[in-house]
């Protein structure tokens, strides 16, 4: 008889609100990454995130002109899409302000910077667009967007990158 008062045990958990939650899945929490061959070597671009709520910190690399560009930046969640409302880093196509301690002598831009970008969570890609244009899922084209990753291997980021980035996520920037 003592069997029955454990069966019974998982159906007064729901009625009593004992059964556990099951924890809220953040889109933007992880990382994505592409490679290609280039002049025989493998060139990575990523984006690594950490999302808590609706803020999400991130760390960006690509590569284009013959060299890596990476960015920090800071962007508000709204379900599947988040808006980055302040980046810095290696001035590029993504920005012209060069992070708080890592610009060199003589820039005139440090801090942070504007962003017109939004980024997208499709299932298991991600990808970006200028802000106020329309964005579907549906129609995205997989080759289009970064492929979500279980580790970035030793493609980064740096561990100045790394601590900037749990600095964030815990709401120090």
């Amino acid at each position: 008889m003592r069997l029955a008062p454990l069966l019974l045990l998982p159906f007064a958990a729901l009625m009593t609100g004992g059964a556990a939650s099951a924890p809220t899945r953040m889109p933007f929490d992880g990382a994505w990454m592409n490679c290609e061959a280039y002049r025989g070597s493998s060139i990575c671009s990523y984006k690594l995130m950490r999302q808590t709520g609706t803020r999400v910190c991130g760390v960006q690399r690509d590569f284009a002109t013959n060299a890596y560009y990476t960015q920090r930046f800071i962007a508000t969640a709204e379900g599947k899409n988040a808006r980055i409302d302040r980046i810095c880093g290696d001035p590029g196509s993504e920005t012209d302000t060069y992070c708080t301690g890592r610009a060199p002598a003589g820039a005139e831009k440090i801090g942070w910077g504007a962003s017109n970008r939004t980024l997208h969570a499709c299932g298991d890609h991600l990808y970006g667009a200028d802000s106020g244009k329309a964005f579907s899922c549906a129609a995205a084209r997989p080759e289009a967007g970064l492929p979500k990753v279980r580790t970035l291997s030793n493609e980064g980021p740096e561990p100045e990158d790394e601590a900037w980035l749990a600095a964030c996520a815990a709401g120090k920037d």
